[in-house]
């Protein structure tokens, strides 16, 4: 591998670079749920629906079954904001790949994501009907290597989320970006068959709005 996508592939997964699709801040805004409102309002403006926020550990446990969740995080350094992408396959259970420095495809507590700043769950367009063949696939491709774009028995942590769905006949969750050339997770934020149910907040007493008196 050449050593400029032997470090965006080290960095997928952990996971993105900054100045990438997503939210271009994490400084939230609560709007009135009444107000019109669209994704592009949280890519661009960072601002969110009353009713979607949430403190982080609530909107994890509101997650549904086979929604996606999109992880993001202030930079310490150069790193992006939406960093992860993963999916809650049990009560308390993710379903991911680990990237380049993990062991593979695996099960990973939902309690792992609480050290983020924000969370999106997304609907993705899982139902009840669909979850034993979700689980079927989660088995069949556990223990699947990382590989940057791979979409065939070796997956990052974007493309394993669309195997996934691929395989309930569903749209892909992460596109790939073209300026790029890989699947970052922030550009799930964007895809029109993915509806934020929750926003799951950290710090939720610093979102912007959310207090009424």
């Amino acid at each position: 591998m050449r050593p400029a996508l032997m470090l965006l592939g080290l960095s997928l997964c952990a996971c993105t670079p900054a100045a990438l699709p997503g939210p271009r801040h994490l400084n939230l805004q609560a709007l009135p749920d009444q107000r019109p409102w669209q994704p592009a309002d949280l890519l661009e403006r960072g601002e969110v629906p009353r009713s979607l926020l949430r403190p982080l550990p609530e909107a994890l446990e509101l997650a549904p079954l086979g929604s996606v969740i999109v992880a993001c995080q202030q930079p310490s350094a150069v790193w992006g904001l939406c960093t992860h992408v993963t999916r809650k396959v049990g009560p308390a259970l993710l379903s991911e790949e680990t990237g380049a420095l993990g062991i593979g495809a695996r099960l990973r507590p939902l309690t792992s994501l609480l050290d983020r700043d924000v969370i999106f769950v997304l609907d993705v367009g899982v139902r009840e009907g669909q979850l034993a063949a979700l689980d079927a696939q989660v088995e069949r491709l556990r223990g699947a290597p990382y590989l940057l774009n791979g979409e065939d028995r070796a997956y990052d942590c974007a493309t394993y989320q669309n195997a996934l769905q691929r395989a309930l006949g569903l749209p892909d969750v992460v596109p790939r970006n073209t300026r790029w050339n890989a699947h970052l997770p922030g550009g799930a934020l964007g895809v029109p068959t993915n509806r934020v149910v929750w926003v799951g907040v950290r710090k939720l007493d610093e979102v912007r709005g959310l207090k009424t008196n």
